[in-house]
This record gives structure tokens, sequence and C-alpha cells, in this order.
């Protein structure tokens, strides 16, 4: 696809940056009392994160239940691996402002775990794919805080799913499989893999990264896992070596995407940003509605872990853009960022007075700060329906995403950490659990789960059985 036809996208795009700017301006009068248009030097999209992510912790984190916990979680997430990849949401919040906003830092390096924790959260072994988003996380985190243990983590993260998750039989030049049971090898997880492992040769100069890195970027294209024609990923990839059916899910090109820029800042080779450009369009040309606005493929249906994936793609968006040298690349994609804003906050954000008007899920338990706004739901076309962490996340990695290079924060409320209260035991009588959902005891009786709306809880056993 050549760049005039890329173009012609554009006009399903009526909001360049100033308009999109000023329209949201109109939204400012609705501060909350650590987040302000100056702090930012008037950058909306970087205001707009701040009051997301301060009702994202104020509601989320931590979780009532953390304590029953190998590693750190909100109230709510529906998976382990979301409790990982959220620390590299917050992380790109101090990239992206140039270190500046330091906003929730004892929660960013609060995060660190070593491999045994994360192994032991999972048991008997997680998906590699879980293990991946905190190793993406952890060396974000190295790169921008500079923590060494958080560098030492991503490499034993990494080194555990080669040594356990790497196909050594030489069927279809290696790839990593989804899980221990060997049965599936996803995009996600090679697209995951070679992100870290050239993140990982950048940063250590060690040439068994990089010599991992080009056996997973050779797995990816023997098996044509990117569609030479649309630039869109493939879910997975077949036993006979070709890619799946499926090229649905956007964080597939969103991950891959993030590999593609790695990949450029180690060579240099402009044809890795010109790949990642393709592959983002290719995604914006299919999986945006008439008006630009971007819908997940698996809408209104999707599961959980889906919520996530539109942040995840627009993360990795921001990455190609940090490298881009082309200024009109840059800034289309730039305005389609921009114009995802303001449909979230004109059609699928609550923010009324009292919070608790808005529909909000608090899965382990009310949470321990004063509830807080804006929340976001699913669909970014809106309406609003409901609020929980998931795609408050998608919501607060868009926003970040959308800073303007060169946005920095100042004053005192910049570095607004608040103390973080330890984890309190509940039990089934504090009524943990969403309607609809049994709770059930077990160990024996000193902790619970929530169980499924397809399940009722065994009050002898203390397990979930299906209904």
């Amino acid at each position: 696809m050549d760049f005039i036809s890329v173009l012609k996208v554009s006009l399903l795009v009526p909001c360049i940056a100033l308009a999109c700017t000023t329209a949201l301006h109109a939204f400012g009068d609705t501060d909350t009392s650590t987040c302000s248009m100056e702090m930012y030097g008037n950058d909306t999209a970087a205001f707009w994160a701040c009051r997301t992510q301060f009702a994202h912790q104020s509601n989320w984190f931590p979780s009532p239940i953390a304590g029953l916990f190998s590693y750190q979680v909100w109230n709510g997430y529906d998976g382990f691996w979301q409790n990982g990849a959220v620390l590299e949401t917050m992380t790109n919040f101090v990239a992206n402002t140039n270190g500046t906003n330091r906003r929730y830092l004892s929660v960013i390096n609060g995060g660190e775990r070593d491999l045994y924790s994360l192994l032991e959260a999972y048991g008997p072994y997680p998906s590699f794919d879980d293990m991946g988003w905190y190793g993406l996380a952890y060396t974000r985190i190295y790169e921008v805080l500079g923590n060494d243990m958080f560098l030492q983590d991503a490499k034993d993260i990494f080194d555990w799913c080669w040594r356990t998750g790497w196909d050594t039989s030489g069927a279809c030049a290696g790839g990593f499989y989804f899980d221990n049971s060997f049965a599936s090898k996803q995009t996600i997880t090679n697209a995951q893999m070679l992100q870290l492992t050239a993140k990982l040769f950048r940063i250590t100069n060690n040439t068994d990264y990089k010599n991992k890195m080009e056996q997973i970027y050779h797995y990816i294209l023997n098996n044509s896992l990117i569609n030479e024609t649309t630039y869109l990923v493939a879910d997975g990839a077949t036993y006979d070596c070709t890619p799946s059916n499926v090229y649905g899910p956007t964080y597939n090109s969103g991950v891959m995407i993030g590999a593609m820029v790695e990949l450029y800042k180690i060579s240099s080779d402009p044809s890795y940003t010109d790949l990642a450009f393709k592959m983002a369009i290719g995604v914006i040309e299919r999986s945006c509605d008439a008006e630009g606005i971007l819908v997940e493929s698996c809408t209104p249906t999707c599961d959980e872990d889906a919520l996530m994936y539109k942040g995840i793609f627009v993360r990795n968006i921001r990455y190609l853009m940090d490298v881009l040298n082309d200024k009109t690349k840059r800034d289309y994609l730039q305005s389609w960022l921009e114009l995802q804003i303001e449909s979230n906050i004109m059609h699928n954000m609550c923010d009324e007075v009292p919070i608790t008007k808005c529909n909000i899920s608090y899965k382990d338990g009310p949470p321990y700060f004063n509830k807080s706004g804006p929340v976001f739901s699913p669909d970014w076309r809106g309406p609003f329906s409901y609020g929980a962490p998931m795609q408050q996340t998608s919501a607060l990695d868009l926003f970040i995403s959308a800073i303007q290079p060169g946005t920095e924060c100042s004053g005192s409320f910049c570095n607004y950490d608040p103390p973080n209260p330890p984890p309190q035991p509940l039990t089934c009588n504090s009524k943990p659990c969403p309607e609809g959902e049994d709770c059930c005891e077990y160990s024996p009786y000193t902790s619970y789960t929530c169980c499924y709306t397809n399940q009722h809880c065994n009050n002898t056993t203390g397990v979930c059985d299906n209904n």
C-alpha cells in the first residue's frame, strides 16, 4: 500500500490535532484535586491521563485480597497477566513526560517480583504470553527508571520462556508454544518474545539475545504471520506452518509493531518502521467504524481479556510514533489518537457527581480509597455501560499515547503517591463477589474465590462446580 492510499483513510478522521484539542478543552472544568491542565502545560491528553489514572488507582488499587497472591494485584482485573501489563502503561506516563510525571511511583516499583514468585502465582505453569507481559513491563521500567532488579527479572522471564516454551523440534522453524500443554503456537507470545529479546539485546548487547531474536523473527516470517497484502497479523500458526485465518485481536498487531520498532532501534533499517506503519494502517482501515473509531472485532461479546487489547495496540502505536522520521505519518497517527480520545470523552465516559451514580464493578470487594471518576466502558464509541479496570487501562493507554512530545509536569502533584494500605483479610461474610456470583470459601475458610455465573459453590469441597 502506498502512502497516498493510506492518506485516504484520513478522510474518515474529521478531527485534526488542533480541532481535537479545542473540543477536549471544553471538558477541562471537571478537574480533580490532584490533576490540572496547568500541571502539564495545557497538554490535554496528559491532563486526561492524570484524571483517568487517579480514578484507576482510587477505584481498583490495591485489591482487598492482594495478600492471597504472590504478585501485586488490582481489584477486578480478570487475569494475572493484566496486573503485569498495566505496569508498562503507568511507566509510559513517566516516559512520555520526560520523567517529570512521577505519580504512583511506589506502585510501579512495588510491582517487582522475581521469576519464582510469578511462577508460583500460576502453578504449575503460567502461559508463556502471561509471563511475556511482565517481561515487557519490567524492561520498560528498567529503561525509564533504571532499577537493575527489573532488568534481571526480565532476563529471567525470557530465559525461562525460552527454555520451557520454544519448540526445539525444528517444526515450522520453531516458535513459542502458548503454554505447557504444547498444543498451539499463538502469535501474541512470539510477538512479545521478539520485542522482549530485541529490547534485551539493545540494553545488554549480549549477542545470545540477538541470535534468539533472529530465530523468533525467522519463525514469524516462515509462517507468514504478517499478511503481505493487508498487513494484518494472524492470531496463530497451524500445524502445516501457515497462518490461521483469524486476524481480529488488535493486540497482535500492536505488539508486533512494537517489535518492529525494537528491530529498527537496533539496526536503523527503515524497512522495519515502514512495515510497522503498514501494520498500523492495516488495523486502522479494517478495525475502525465509519467515523474512524477503533472497534475490537469481538465487540459486543468480548471476554474480559479482550478489553485490554485496544490499549495495548495504541501504546505500541506511540512507540512507533517516537521513532518515525516522517512528520506526515506521525501527525496522521497523532490525529487518529486524538479522534479516539474525543469519542471516549464525549460518548463513553461517566463522571457524575457523586460517582456512585456510575455503574462501576469492584470484583474483590469495595475499594480502599474514595470512589472516583472519570470511568470508561469497553466500547470507545459509547454509550457508557460500566466501569472496570480493564477498559479503564485501555483508556489510560490511549491518553498517555497521545501526550505531545516535550510535555512535562510541574508542581507538587507531579509526585502524588498516596500510601498503599495493607491487604485486609476478607471472608464471604464481607460479601466481596459481584451480584450473581457465588462466594466460595476454602483453605479452610480463610480464603475465598468468586465463582463464575455458570458455576455454583460446593460448600463441602470449597470448589466452584459447573452448573
